[in-house]
């Protein structure tokens, strides 16, 4: 007759043999839905050069939206137009419209200063960042690093700085500029990699209607992998393993 010791190893042995079978489940489990998540995750981060794109443009475009409180289509046109005969992609022009139009230009005003600041940014080697802010800073008034650098701007009184013949005048000087840049090799290139967006662009639109569920998925399967919610589940399935054997020993 078996003694109390060995009853005791008994309840042991099978309550732990049980908690194997069911952490051998749970880990069969996990390894099904870590290798689908994968398949899907590598999936999207294989486009994720397509939904950059997409991304930055669609961001761009929202930003000039809320700047100009109004339909944006005919600057949106605009930066489309440009970037067809310049090296400049139409997504970095919007970002500069909605600069512009957040700090209150008209449309009009917008629609002329953004040709002029890519003359003066193919002219000089500046960003168009920097030629969008400089110009920006005329309508107060004020000649900034364009007046150290362009003496006919010294001409200019701060009312008529103020009223656009800043723009104006670098407009006339730098006429050009930026679509001649457009003809040398490295123009030819940066409009190639423009086309190119345009491209990634369209197709990312293709995607984003799975993009958001998959990031979704994605989210919720990383916050099983938390160590302490691992830890407690794995001890109950110990703990529910050795109460069955202790069971199946008592039947």
């Amino acid at each position: 007759m078996a003694n109390q010791n060995d009853y005791i190893v008994n309840v042991k042995a099978k309550g732990v043999g049980a908690s194997n079978n069911q952490l051998k489940g749970l880990n069969n489990t996990l390894g099904k839905m870590t290798i689908a998540i994968a398949s899907v995750s590598g999936a999207y981060f294989g486009a994720k050069g397509l939904l950059d794109a997409y991304g930055r443009q669609e961001q761009a475009e929202k930003k000039l939206r809320f700047a100009l409180g109004s339909s944006t289509k005919a600057l949106r046109d605009q930066a489309s137009a440009l970037q067809s005969v310049t090296r400049f992609g139409d997504e970095a022009i919007i970002e500069q419209q909605a600069f512009l139009a957040s700090l209150k230009f008209t449309e009009n005003q917008i629609k002329e200063i953004i040709p002029v600041a890519l003359d003066l940014s193919e002219a000089t080697g500046m960003t168009l960042e920097s030629a969008v802010r400089n110009l920006s800073k005329t309508f107060s008034g004020l000649q900034g690093e364009l007046g150290e650098a362009i003496p006919q701007l010294k001409n200019l009184t701060a009312e008529q700085l103020k009223s656009g013949e800043g723009v104006k005048l670098l407009g006339e000087l730098f006429a050009g500029q930026a679509t001649y840049g457009a003809k040398s090799l490295n123009g030819s290139l940066d409009q190639l990699s423009n086309a190119v967006g345009d491209v990634a662009e369209a197709l990312a639109t293709l995607l984003v209607p799975i993009v958001v569920p998959t990031a979704k998925i994605i989210k919720e399967f990383s916050e099983l992998f938390d160590e302490n919610r691992i830890k407690s589940y794995a001890t109950a399935l110990i703990g529910a393993g050795t109460a069955y054997g202790i069971f199946a020993i008592a039947t």
